[in-house]
């Protein structure tokens, strides 16, 4: 358990409450974490972490969920990564549904079954390959001073530094599991774009995209990540230059008040991410698609979201570490594909 979740269990969150048991005891210890200049209240200096052998034991559970929250909320990392899953082991057996059995296949159809019938099954079977989690992690060494005068607001900032730099280097992790697949038989299907429209050549078109969205039927392709070439490619399909044809569109849309409803969301409401770890492949520009939803799962080792505090007596100085062992699995295989560009 970490440390939130002991409190909370000792002393749960009344329902309405907005602090929970680890703010609670923030609050009673009188320790303010963010600046209010509107109400004329400014955070507490670290050095108030340092008062009591308690405020103490607090300071690496606030170092751990500042930089978590960081990451979690990391704009690419937090379209990627459909579940964050705790576990109390360094690796993972993970259950797949392989759609592509044939017998699968069948089961998952749900069609008419007659009376007293069995239903068909879908199997749902452990991964041959454990998940294998690997620490992320930084270390500070800021000196008495810096500790005795720095306010924990602007501590917060290094500390979301530190997460953003970890989510990203997560993002490299994901990309390529998307990618690759985690060792169990799920590398994302690849398709040319110019296999999906014959009239391709070097640059994107509309009935390519159209047809790389439509490839994830009976679910959405709402997430899709690329470097800059890829980017631009893709907003230039999505927004054209000015001329007949979209000033047409804008007259029809507007001027005559046409609207189309798409209600499978198939073609539409894609979230566009730049992500500059994604590489060419066989010398061609990579879209990577998935649905956000069932693509991807982080598995963290609980406990390991390390942050610990060293005194250095010579020199003055503190060691702050920061830690975390995480890995990543593909859930459905069918969530994610790459379409391959000229």
């Amino acid at each position: 358990m970490t440390l939130s979740m002991f409190l909370e269990s000792q002393d749960p969150t009344p329902e309405g409450e907005k602090l929970d048991a680890f703010e609670r005891l923030m609050k009673e210890a009188g320790i303010v974490t963010k600046d209010l200049p509107e109400k004329n209240l400014f955070s507490s200096k670290v050095e108030a972490f340092y008062r009591t052998d308690g405020t103490k034991a607090l300071f690496p559970e606030y170092v751990a969920r500042t930089l978590v929250q960081a990451m979690t909320e990391y704009p690419v990392f937090k379209y990627l990564v459909a579940a964050r899953t705790p576990i109390d082991s360094n690796v993972y057996k993970a259950a797949y549904l392989d759609l592509d059995d044939a017998e699968n296949k069948k089961a998952t159809q749900m069609r008419r079954v007659t009376e007293a019938a069995d239903l068909p099954v879908a199997k749902l079977r452990l991964g041959e390959t454990a998940i294998t989690l690997y620490k992320y992690g930084r270390a500070i060494q800021p000196s008495y001073e810096v500790i005795r005068r720095m306010s924990i607001n602007i501590l917060n900032k290094h500390i979301e530094a530190i997460g953003i730099q970890a989510a990203d280097n997560k993002v490299a992790e994901i990309l390529s599991i998307i990618k690759d697949g985690d060792g169990n038989n799920n590398a994302a299907t690849s398709y040319k774009a110019k296999d999906l429209d014959s009239a391709f050549s070097t640059a994107l078109t509309r009935t390519a995209w159209i047809k790389f969205l439509l490839k994830f039927y009976p679910r959405a392709c709402n997430t899709v990540v690329s470097n800059e070439d890829g980017l631009i490619q893709i907003l230039e399909v999505l927004y054209p230059a000015s001329s007949a044809t979209a000033q047409m569109d804008e007259l029809i849309a507007n001027g005559l008040n046409v609207a189309v409803r798409l209600p499978q969301n198939l073609v539409t409401n894609v979230t566009l991410l730049y992500s500059p770890h994604i590489e060419k492949i066989g010398g061609k520009v990579p879209i990577y698609g998935l649905n956000r939803e069932s693509a991807i799962e982080e598995i963290v080792e609980v406990g390991s979201t390390i942050s610990e505090v060293e005194k250095f007596i010579k020199n003055q100085t503190h060691l702050m570490t920061v830690s975390e062992n995480s890995g990543f699995r593909k859930i459905l295989k069918k969530s994610s594909a790459i379409m391959t560009l000229e």
